[in-house]
């Protein structure tokens, strides 16, 4: 009997752990096959996204493509309507809180289908094996499967294992985490709780998505201080409307760019995808417009908050809108672009790319906007550097000489790109033993038809999911990406049993 393993209790592991559990039963591979399922945390299927207790932190995806099923997206959505017939805690008071609903709903969607699956997977005659603990190392044994050994110094033999390891916490300021007044990572929220008083004047480094919920965990208990949110660029994400307008698009599509390719037998180029995204945007809108016109350096966040809620409000604009509608070709022409034009697009228009494919909800920017209006809340742009003054916070720097101070200050800059930076002993292990290597756009390379992560001179039986593939795939962060995958991952490896089998 060969043994699956899934490290990582989290969205993603619990996608996998599913798909393996309705593949193995439809292709009655039950008694062929077991399964294990470790989480270093007590509770599984939610991980440090989907476990916050705040109604305040949003899904930054539309409920109906969050199923956890790969070809239900949405199924999520249809469970939760059932879920508001039957119990009032489930229902909200605004379409835009049950278009993005609350992560916790999320997490406990997702725990239930664990439980459900896990049941159907013991009926179904399935071995299965769910253990708490932290995985630090994977390598190779002597009987050509896999040992895990845990931070306990307890080891286990898989015959495959999956890594669905979440997000892992950055450490990108690690000279401030010696402080008092700095808190490294805002989840789980009670890091920000513990530490921060309501009086502070807290200043958040970053202006993405994690940092608006920094904003949110604030502003749910009460406080009263300033906050600052602080970036080099000073870019909120945009803001989506309740619905993403469906798009037919005729220029920047699969199939232009692949004869783009076929013509020229090369990979496409940066700017010729860009130029095709600038056709389609003028199309939608029915004329030409002025691009520069739509630069946002040097506009104040507030204003360009009030322009993103408007559009918002009248169901976004073609820019955003296409963004969204390129969701599920995005990997696809990425894999196309060569390592260089990665590069080039992330340093020319990749933060551009960031504010408009992940957006905020609608529900969160009017929040944002009443904290401007009320003068608590300010974005600023041209970080340079923080240092701190003795018992008393930091001096942030800013271009142009310009400094102020803040009491405390948050790193929610987000998840690093880089394996090197990436805070997590297991990670960090492989590293070390070159099992993993680092891909130049960040992540680690793998086989993205398979989700095999690749390692010279030897083929080990080990997949990876998630972040921790963010330089050879894109979307990594969304579920409904990782969901996909994760069908493909479990493919791959029942039909590698099924084959070993008629071989041997």
């Amino acid at each position: 009997m060969k043994n699956i393993t899934v490290v990582g209790g989290g969205a993603c592991g619990c996608a996998v752990f599913i798909e393996l559990v309705i593949q193995i039963l439809a292709e009655e591979l039950q008694e062929k096959v077991s399964l294990t399922l470790i989480e270093k945390d007590k509770k599984i299927g939610y991980g440090l996204a989907f476990g916050t207790q705040q109604k305040s932190h949003l899904l930054n995806t539309q409920a109906d493509l969050m199923g956890i099923f790969g070809e239900e997206p949405e199924h999520f959505a249809n469970w939760l309507k059932e879920k508001r017939k039957n119990f009032e805690a489930y229902r909200t008071s605004s379409e835009a809180e049950e278009t993005y609903t609350s992560r916790l709903l999320y997490g406990d969607y997702v725990a239930e289908q664990l439980s459900i699956f896990k049941e159907k997977a013991i009926q179904g005659g399935i071995q299965v094996n769910f253990l708490e603990g932290e995985v630090v190392n994977v390598e190779k044994n002597k009987t050509e499967a896999l040992t895990l050994s845990f931070a306990n110094q307890e080891q286990i033999t898989s015959d495959y294992v999956v890594l669905a390891l979440g997000t892992p916490k950055p450490n990108t300021f690690k000279d401030c985490e010696q402080y008092k007044e700095f808190i490294n990572f805002p989840w789980p929220v009670e890091n920000l709780k513990q530490k921060i008083t309501p009086e502070d004047t807290v200043g958040v480094l970053g202006t993405s998505l994690s940092a608006i919920d920094t904003v949110l965990t604030l502003i749910d208990q009460n406080h009263k201080g300033k906050i600052k949110l602080i970036s080099p660029e000073g870019l909120l994400p945009r803001v989506q409307p309740l619905q993403n307008n469906e798009i037919d698009r005729k220029f920047i599509t699969l199939s232009n760019i692949h004869q783009l390719k076929r013509d020229e037998t090369r990979k496409p180029k940066v700017k010729e995808l860009f130029k095709l995204f600038m056709q389609e945007v003028e199309a939608l809108e029915g004329f030409s417009l002025d691009w520069n016109a739509l630069e946002r350096d040097d506009r104040s966040a507030e204003e360009l908050l009030e322009i993103d809620i408007y559009a918002a409000e009248n169901n976004g604009d073609s820019l955003l809108n296409l963004a969204y509608a390129l969701r599920h070709d995005a990997s696809t022409i990425w894999s196309w672009l060569s390592t260089e034009q990665k590069k080039h697009f992330g340093d020319w228009i990749g933060k551009y790319w960031q504010i408009n494919r992940h957006a905020m909800p609608l529900h969160n920017a009017y929040k944002l906007k009443k904290l401007m209006e009320n003068d608590q809340l300010e974005v600023i742009g041209g970080y340079q550097e923080a240092n701190y003054i003795e018992n008393s916070g930091f001096e942030i720097k800013l271009e142009k000489a310009e400094s102020f101070k803040v009491d405390k200050l948050v790193n929610a800059t987000g998840t690093p790109s880089s394996v090197e930076s990436m805070e997590n002993a297991l990670i960090q292990n492989l590293l070390k033993r070159e099992t993993i290597i680092p891909h130049e756009i960040g992540g680690i390379y793998i086989d993205e038809r398979t989700m095999r992560v690749v390692t010279p001179q030897q083929d080990l039986p080990l997949y990876a999911l998630g972040h921790i593939n963010n330089g050879m795939l894109l979307d990594v962060n969304s579920v409904w990406f990782n969901v996909k995958t994760s069908m493909i991952a479990a493919k791959d490896i029942l039909f590698k049993i099924q084959m070993n089998e008629r071989i041997s």
